[in-house]
Formats: structure tokens, sequence, C-alpha cells
């Protein structure tokens, strides 16, 4: 019975590559291998990130006889990017998965669940760690004098250092289901602390560079303190270099680490998994609820849904955060930034309108909330649809929910934007007009996705906002078309000034959203009623 939890919980974490969200039917061979390459082609170009940090990193210290810090290092980087990768579904997973009930109910050992679960948390974490590890060992086989030992023991090192991502993540998530059940607004506090810890992997990852050549600079002073503070970092960087009994020591504290973990989750996941996850027990108090339409009543539930889900706000609103710390940013380094970008576009000053549109819309385009809206109707779709309303309701209610927590963000970092670069009125205007367009297109992009792209049979909220087909479109495609439109007046830059290309770039983008608008109406009704 475990080895059928272990393959069910591998194929929901991985269902997105071979299983078709609409039909729910297993895709062809040929669309699996072409899934595969897409997302192979993906994680190649960040793993070329982290090849090209490794290459900076490998020979300068293999030279001067520190290979294991190299090593030591670039492991460091590896959980930091698995944790962040599994961290946010780690207590989903395991704890608010909607298939828990139903796995409790059936003559199963709790402990067998949980290992089924730990299973799923393990290979998501391992697949992200294996993006940094990857181009290591490749480094590593370039430029250090490898022996036997070392090479077996550097091609196992990633598979015992993504248990301790697995622990990690563990903790996380096992400290957030404990508290969960006894705060108030508890989602709220979970986006804020993930804010927190994003707030500091980025603050680290724009400090990279100048971390990178500290190192190089003080080796001896770095790898006293890995030594000290990461002994079990210094092991497996020892052990790469060949020393079984330092690949020994790893191994032991990183298992015993885990069978820790492992024990504190089996004596609570029980308890966990079952409790009751609502807000904090109150006093009754009466009051009046005001009546409301049916749009204003369908727009509360969407924004209730957004609200009462930390995933759903982490992965589709992150762009709100990003928009206003950027507005405020920009208001306080304004003129460095400015004087920076006058630089960069010397001689091109009536150049600077188009990037500042194209920054702007780079950046609104985070925002997704249309993409996996259908998604997350799940089973309980047909309670929408058998309300007393028109089927293009609730599709409205959608797109209005992501023009009003999108807009109102955009338009302040458009204007203060506009403020840093000093833009005459004409510029602003026909800036703030294209931005708006674009946010006004992207709500209807990811709506046309997923009404295409549905997944209604998800048992975890993970798997329609953070692996479905309609989200990395809408996200990317976001990116894709600004830089098509950046393509395209490149290709015209001699016929159209760049106000102009402005305001034709608003045109169409309104073009494409009446287009879009009409088929939701038509089709995606029909498709929306028939799900």
């Amino acid at each position: 019975m475990t080895k059928v939890l272990l393959k069910k919980q591998l194929m929901e974490v991985f269902s997105w590559l071979y299983q078709d969200r609409k039909s729910g039917k297993n895709r062809s061979k040929g669309g699996v291998v072409g899934f595969a390459v897409l997302y192979l082609v993906l994680f190649g170009i960040l793993g070329g990130v982290f090849y090209t940090t490794a290459n900076m990193l490998c020979a300068p210290l293999c030279e001067i006889g520190f290979g294991w810090l190299y090593f030591a290092l670039m492991g460091l980087i590896a959980v930091a990017l698995g944790v962040f990768g599994s961290v946010f579904n780690t207590y989903a997973s395991l704890y608010q998965a909607k298939d828990n009930d139903l796995l409790l109910s059936l003559p199963l050992p709790p402990a067998k669940i949980l290992i089924a679960r730990l299973f799923g948390v393990f290979a998501m974490g391992l697949m992200y760690e294996l993006i940094v590890m990857i181009p290591t060992v490749l480094v590593w086989f370039l430029n250090a004098k490898i022996t036997v030992a070392g090479a077996l023991f550097s091609l196992l090192a990633p598979l015992i250092l993504s248990l301790f991502v697995l622990t990690l993540s563990c903790i996380l998530g096992f400290a957030v289901a404990a508290v969960s059940g006894k705060l108030k607004h508890k989602n709220i506090i979970t986006v804020l602390l993930s804010l927190v810890f994003l707030a500091a992997y980025y603050y680290l990852y724009a400090q990279a560079y100048t971390v990178l050549q500290s190192i190089l600079a003080n080796p001896q002073k770095i790898a006293n303190g890995v030594k000290n503070a990461l002994y079990p970092f210094y092991c497996m960087g020892r052990g790469a270099e060949g020393d079984f009994l330092s690949m020994l020591i790893f191994t032991a504290i990183l298992a015993a680490l885990f069978l820790l973990v492992y024990l504190v989750l089996s004596r609570s996941f029980l308890h966990l998994a079952t409790a009751n996850r609502g807000s904090a027990k109150g006093k009754y108090k009466e009051k009046q609820t005001k009546a409301a339409n049916a749009d204003t009543a369908l727009l509360r539930k969407e924004l209730r849904r957004f609200l009462g889900s930390p995933t759903y706000m982490l992965n589709c609103g992150l762009g709100i955060v990003f928009m206003l710390v950027g507005a405020v940013a920009l208001m306080i380094k304004g003129a460095a930034l400015r004087e920076m970008v006058y630089g960069m576009f010397e001689g091109y000053l009536h150049l600077i309108p188009l990037f500042c549109a194209a920054a702007v819309c780079a950046v609104t385009s985070m925002c997704d909330m249309t993409a996996p809206s259908v998604s997350l109707e799940g089973k309980n779709l047909w309670l929408v649809q058998v309300l007393p309303i028109q089927p293009v309701q609730p599709l409205k209610a959608k797109l209005k929910l992501h023009l009003y927590l999108t807009l109102p963000p955009t338009i302040l970092l458009t204007l203060s934007v506009e403020w840093v670069f000093k833009l005459q009125w004409g510029a602003c205007l026909l800036l703030l007009v294209t931005v708006t367009a674009f946010v006004l297109f992207m709500a209807f992009v990811g709506l046309f996705f997923n009404l295409k792209m549905p997944n209604l049979t998800w048992t975890n909220e993970i798997v329609p906002i953070k692996q479905s087909m309609s989200v990395m479109l809408a996200l990317f495609g976001g990116w894709v078309v600004v830089l098509a439109f950046g393509g395209l007046y490149y290709a015209v830059r001699n016929l159209i000034t760049p106000m102009v290309f402005l305001a034709v770039s608003a045109v169409v983008l309104v073009a494409f959203s009446a287009a879009l608008y009409r088929y939701i109406k038509t089709k995606g009704e029909k498709i929306f009623e028939t799900l």
C-alpha cells in the first residue's frame, strides 16, 4: 500500500506534465514530450545562471586548495532554492490536501499517509535543488582533480542534501500548521511572513556578485566560517574531494535531523491534519447584513477566495507588492535612477517613455489572478452554475477582481515613474493609457487560457495555482508580449515616433481586449456553463 500511496503522490505532483486539465485524460506521448521539453528549456535557462556562478567560484578556489569550499557554498545555494521552491506548498501538501479526510477514513496507518505526503514535498524540493546542483557537479568535474571516491560522492551529495531541504521545509510547514488554528487573520500573517522571506531572498540575490567577490578575496575567512558554523556543509565539500569519513558524517547528520523531524511530525500529523482550521473562537454578535446584487456578491466571493488563500495571494498577487515597493523606492532613489537611465540612453532620451512602459508592463504581468480563477472553483463549480444568474456574471467577477487589485498599484507605479523621469504631460497620458490597456489585456488573457485549460479535479490548490499551463502561459505570455512590442518598434523605428507607437500599442491592446471580451461573452460563457 505504501508503494501505491507514493505513486499517487508523485503522479499528483507532476500531473501538470502528463494530464490534460480540461478533459482530465492523459496526454498523448507527443504532448508529454512537448511539455517535458518546454520545462527542460525553462529550467535549463535558470540552470545556466547557476552554471555561470559555479564557473566564477570553482577554478579559483580549487587552485588555492579550497575546492571543498566551492562545493559547500553551491550546496548552500541549492538548499536555499530548494526550500524556496517547496516551502510554499509544504503546509498545504501535508495538512490541507483535499483528500486528507478520504485517506484518513481508509484502513491506513497515518504514518503511511505522512510518508506519501513527505515524498511529494521531497520530489518538489529535489527538482529545484538539482537546478543548482547539476551545474555545480558539472563544473566540479571540469575543473577539480577528481578521484574515484570523489566522483561517486559528488554524484550522491545532491540526493543526500535533498534530505536537508525536506527537513527545513517540514519544520516551516509544521510551525505554520501548529499556530495557524490559533491565530486570527492567519492567511494575512502567513503572507506577511512569506514576504519577509522573499525580501531577504531577493536582497541576498541582489548582493550575490558582491558576495562572490568577497569570497574570492577572503577565502580563508569564509572557509573558517563555514567550517565552524555550517559543519555539515564542510563535510559535504570534503566528501566531494573523496574523504569517506567526511561524507559519512555529512550523511549521518542530515539523516539524524530528518529522523528527528519525522518523529515529531508522525506524533502530530493526525491531530494537525484533522484540526479545525477556522479562525479563533469568538463571541457571537448579531449584526445586519446589507443586501447586494448578484455582481457584487460574486465579486465578494472572489475577493474572499483570494484573501483566504496565502498560496493564491503569494503566487498570483506578488506583483502588487513589487509595484508598491517599486513606487516607494522610486520616490526615495529616483534621482540616482534617473541619472543612471539618462546615462544609458544618452542620445536616445526620446526612447525613455517606451522603456518606462515596458518596465511597468513587465511588472504588472506578475499579477495573474484570472489565470487559475476558473480552476479554483474545483468540484464546487456546480454551486455557481445552478444560481439564477447569467453564466458570464461569474466570469466578469473574476475579471473585476484582477482589475480592482492590479490597477491601483499600477497607476501609482506609473505616476512615480513619470515623476522621476519628468516626462511631458503628453507622454504621461500615453504611458498611463498604455499600461492600463496592458493590465486589461492580461486580465482577459488569463481568463481565456483558464477557460481553455481548466483543472477542476485537483486535490491541492497548489496544482491550479502553481502547476497549471494557463498560469504559466499568462505569466510568461505577458513578458513575451512586452518583448514582441519592443521588437516591433525596433523594426519600424525609422517610420514612427515613440509617442505614436505608444498610442498605437494602446489601441492594439484595447482591440485585442475587446475581441477576448466578446469571446468570453459568447463561447467562453458556454464553456463555463458546460464544465
